[in-house]
């Protein structure tokens, strides 16, 4: 992989900002200043102090020595703070809003990751704050709680909402929940919105906790309740990119059309080449191939569009790229990472045309094991484009074209399917909703998406890839006789968090569902699911273990794949939509031609370590955006069924009401307890019920019930619902 522009000037000498001899002492105060935990490159760019330079050296040696003696303590996440702070009762993270009451901290501390806050222990301090916390008294078995004790940095991303007046004063309602008040407006900070403008607004100030903060409108972005402008308020709310700029869709043009040099790889053009998507999938990504070897065993060929061929390092072009991190997925559209001319023409792996592919060949034996492998940069042409529905359709009608092809591709992904769960992956039951929206954007259609045979068959093949190309990077690094494993990006997934586990486990054992006392390993958890599969409360169920699961991410360590069951993982197989698969395809192909050298490793550990936090943070951003984009289809859907009356499930209990979600339009409203009319209901915390004082009806995740739509509320994305009857 070739470096960046800017790191071409690595050999030059540059003075750093500190002599070699005050390296201890800089490094000492720089993270005593510091309030929260910081990387090795956070502080070598501090102190002006390259990769590739003695004093580079010294700053590892004061490092390790402070570590040593206790002086420096550093995290799980390869993280460095002073172990005073480690130890202390104050903490610092990043306040996250989820319910009216409270809230919660998000720290750097292994022991306490997660510290909830109560409302009232807040003091000014909003969702998004990144705030210092003390922690309170520990109670046994209750969850760790703190204090706002200090406000250090505000959270300046713009929030979308409507202009509203009371008649004295102008108020901004912001649409996100996570938001516990309106906001004030000064008739100076308006910039021109009237009262039912949808706009964009930034914090402005709050400094008492009795009085509603200030924020001053950024941008009007057209009339509340329109339903294009209520699309476009999520782009605008989650800062999201607007189309390429005229000089990178050029760029990425004369990419697209530049002659590619195809002599060092493998021909497969004559292979029998398919592709698997959905039906309306624009850009394809990946590609199978499957043939009996003469041991009978099968080759197993996953193709992936060669992006990085037309990607060049430390372009205009990759640095869009790279700024954007993958796709984004909304209801009404889709913002690219890459320019149409790439992602849906030149790289896609349509039918019938000639494509650059990068190839991992994998051959399986009857039990699926993975006996040998290769890795091989390729040319093929797609024969077939098939989507989901017609492989679903072939694997159980046994008929169609390439049937046997088929078929046989499907008998291998089972038998890898099945020797996963044997090893620890987790079988969740997972579904996405679809929206289909007519010209006006008005959502008319809400379809529920499983996983099916025809997706399991594609996953499981993606899955053996992704596992094989990591496991190569550390067999490499054994044959260069490293002292640790090659710089990469890897895909983790950490354990559950121990808190969340065992509230969802609480749970399980509210519902009569024997939960044995056992180490919580994927496979005791996959062995949990398959146990209640068959109870109506599964879905429930496994929505609830899910959500006590730690997230993805990217990093540049590996710690594993819990979820998956896999000890070494990363994304190779979508470099279309996600840029850390393009990285994995650089460093490939880098270390296939020969061995980097120790200035390099250094300067690639660096890089990669600032780009897996980048692109983490913007999944998530990703994630949160196409959560809003449903919840507001979710949202105008309800508001053409206002009255109607629909049968639904119990999906959250809160001490304030019961949220379910309703079948056909599968959106979710609120049913409030002050509108469930002839009985006192109590929050019952400890089985994660409400309870009737009277009836001793009992409302749990699971019941099933009939509810009525009652109001809309599409500034707040808020459906409330009343209760008509309840299933026995």
């Amino acid at each position: 992989m070739k470096k960046k522009k800017k790191t071409k000037h690595n050999s030059v000498t540059t003075t750093p900002k500190v002599t070699p001899q005050d390296i201890p002492n800089a490094l000492f105060e720089y993270i005593k200043r510091t309030q929260s935990p910081i990387r090795l490159h956070q502080v070598a760019k501090e102190l002006g102090i390259k990769s590739d330079s003695k004093e580079y050296d010294e700053l590892l040696s004061a490092l390790d020595s402070f570590i040593e003696s206790g002086v420096i303590t550093k995290t799980t996440r390869r993280r460095y703070m002073l172990t005073a702070l480690h130890e202390s009762t104050s903490f610092v993270g990043k306040l996250i809003l989820d319910y009216e009451t409270s809230g919660y901290v998000e720290t750097e501390s292994d022991e306490f990751p997660r510290i909830h806050i109560k409302r009232s222990d807040m003091q000014t301090a909003l969702h998004g704050d990144t705030v210092k916390v003390k922690l309170l008294a520990l109670r046994p078995n209750k969850k760790p709680r703190g204090e706002v004790v200090e406000i250090l940095q505000r959270n300046t991303a713009n929030i979308a909402g409507t202009i509203e007046y009371d008649g004295d004063f102008f108020f901004f309602v912001p649409d996100e929940e996570n938001y516990f008040f309106d906001f004030l407006v000064p008739l100076k900070k308006l910039n021109s919105a009237k009262p039912g403008d949808k706009v964009l607004a930034t914090f402005l100030k709050w400094d008492d906790p009795h009085k509603n903060p200030e924020a001053e409108v950024v941008e009007v972005l057209g009339r509340a309740g329109d339903n294009h402008v209520e699309f476009a308020a999520i782009i605008k709310e989650f800062r999201l990119p607007p189309e390429f700029p005229q000089h990178i869709e050029e760029e990425a043009k004369r990419y697209a059309t530049a002659e590619q040099d195809i002599s060092h790889r493998t021909d497969l053009r004559n292979e029998l080449v398919i592709t698997i998507d959905p039906d309306d999938a624009k850009d394809f990504d990946d590609a199978l191939s499957l043939k009996t070897l003469a041991n009978g065993n099968l080759e197993l060929g996953v193709h992936i569009a060669d992006v990085s061929a037309y990607l060049p390092v430390a372009t205009s072009l990759d640095r869009e790229a790279s700024r954007r991190a993958n796709s984004y997925y909304l209801v009404d559209r889709v913002i690219p990472m890459l320019p149409e001319v790439l992602s849906n023409n030149v790289c896609s792996l349509v039918p019938n045309q000639d494509r650059l592919t990068y190839s991992v060949f994998m051959e399986f034996s009857s039990r699926g094991i993975c006996k040998s492998y290769r890795i091989e940069e390729t040319i093929i042409n797609s024969k077939r484009r098939y989507t989901y529905d017609e492989v679903q359709q072939i694997i159980y009608t046994k008929q169609g074209d390439n049937a046997e092809f088929v078929l046989l591709l499907y008998k291998l992904s089972e038998t890898l399917r099945k020797r996963r769960y044997s090893q620890g992956g987790i079988d969740f039951e997972t579904y996405e909703i679809r929206f289909q929206l007519d010209e006006n954007k008005n959502p008319i259609k809400a379809t529920q998406k499983k996983r099916t045979d025809a997706t399991g068959l594609v996953e499981e093949c993606m899955l053996a890839a992704n596992k094989v190309i990591t496991e190569h990077i550390d067999k490499q690094s054994k044959q260069w006789r490293l002292k640790r494993p090659l710089p990469f990006m890897y895909r983790i997934h950490d354990e559950p968090d121990t808190e969340k586990l065992r509230n969802a486990l609480g749970f399980i054992q509210s519902l009569g569902v024997e939960v044995p006392n056992t180490k919580w390993t994927s496979h005791a958890i996959n062995t949990l699911l398959n146990s209640i599969s068959k109870i109506p409360e599964s879905p429930v169920i496994n929505q609830i273990m899910l959500r006590a699961q730690a997230k993805a991410v990217y990093a540049s360590h590996n710690i594993g794949h819990f979820g998956l069951g896999f000890s070494h993982y990363s994304h190779f197989t979508s470099p279309i939509r996600r840029y850390p698969d393009v990285v994995v395809h650089r460093l490939l192909k880098e270390y296939a031609k020969e061995q980097p050298s120790v200035e390099r490793i250094r300067f690639l550990e660096e890089y990669i370590e600032e780009v897996a936090d980048h692109c983490s943070a913007q999944e998530r951003v990703a994630v949160d955006a196409e959560r809003a984009s449903n919840k507001l289809a979710q949202t105008l859907m309800a508001r053409n069924f206002l009255l109607r009356e629909f049968d639904g499930t119990v999906t959250g209990i809160t001490n304030f009401g019961i949220f379910v979600l309703m079948d056909e339009i599968f959106a979710e409203g609120l049913l409030h307890l002050r509108d469930i009319h002839g009985d006192y209901f109590y929050y019952d915390e400890k089985n994660y019920r409400l309870v009737g004082r009277k009836s001793k009806t009992i409302y749990r995740y699971g019941t099933r019930v009939r509810v009525q739509i009652t109001n809309v509320n599409l500034d707040k994305r808020e459906i409330d619902i009343q209760l008509r009857s309840t299933e026995a």
